[in-house]
Formats: C-alpha cells, structure tokens, sequence
C-alpha cells in the first residue's frame, strides 16, 4: 500500500511512539523508512548567541544525529530499508516540504501527536497540525498515551 514513510523525529516520547507505529506499519507493506530530524534555526540568532553560534549548531547536529542513529538502529533490527536526513530549518515547514518534494516520493507521513517544543506549539501552533493541513500524502498522527488502567 504505501512505499515510503516519513518519520519526523525530535525526540520525544511522541516521536518514539510514532517510530515504532512506523516500524510496525513499514514491516506489514515492506516499505521503507525516511528518518528525519530538523534542527529547529528559528529559535535563536547567530547575533544573539555571538561566537557561540557554530558551537550551539555543533551540538544540535550531533544530537540530531543520535537521535536518528537510535531510530535506525530499531529499523533496522526489524530488517527494514531506511534513510536518515538532518535539515535545518522551521521543522513544520521543512516537513511539508520533504513530503511534498516530488522527487522524495512520500506515501505516508507518521508523526507524533506533539514534540519538544510546548512554547512553540502555544505561539505558533502545532507542527503536527500545520503537516496536516499543508502536507500532499496523508498522516498518521501517533499519541503517547499512558497505559490504560485495569
């Protein structure tokens, strides 16, 4: 059914709970898996953070790369086909636009209902509604909900 899922990742416990939904749906249609971390730019400025800047960049750059690591890894553990990409950027408009790319063939889009980023979200709104309402291949939105109760 679908070929190609993009799984946005940023950490959270929604985005682990949207990987393993991914895992999952990927193993049944014996499809692929693009990984994709952004590198939120928007929330600070080369002036304000001075010589710091490339330091603080460094950083989420390597953190972005542990996180994608960690997520192939379990992939991969399922025998499954993966990707990983590290953009900077607005993370709901880089999204859509990787979903939207023609080139990039995007089926499915799995993501987690909220992230990190809780002051962003009540701003803004949520990254999560923005790929809703822009992206072009439909989403499934993953909720970490607590275990229910016996």
């Amino acid at each position: 059914m679908y070929k190609r899922l993009l799984v946005p990742l940023d950490g959270s416990s929604n985005a682990n709970e949207a990987l393993k939904t991914a895992i999952d749906l990927a193993q049944d249609w014996h499809a692929k898996l693009i990984l994709l971390q952004v590198i939120d730019i928007t929330q600070f400025s080369a002036q304000g953070l001075g010589g710091g800047y490339a330091a603080v960049i460094k950083s989420l750059r390597d953190t972005s790369q542990e996180i994608l690591e960690a997520a192939r890894d379990h992939a991969e553990e399922a025998n499954l086909e993966v990707a990983m990409l590290v953009r900077e950027g607005a993370p709901k408009q880089v999204i859509v636009e990787i979903a939207n790319a023609a080139d990039s063939q995007i089926d499915l889009i799995v993501m987690g209902k909220s992230g990190t980023n809780a002051f962003s979200r009540m701003i803004v709104g949520s990254t999560t509604n923005y790929v809703v309402q822009h992206a072009e291949p439909n989403v499934i939105v993953v909720n970490d909900l607590p275990e229910p109760h016996e």
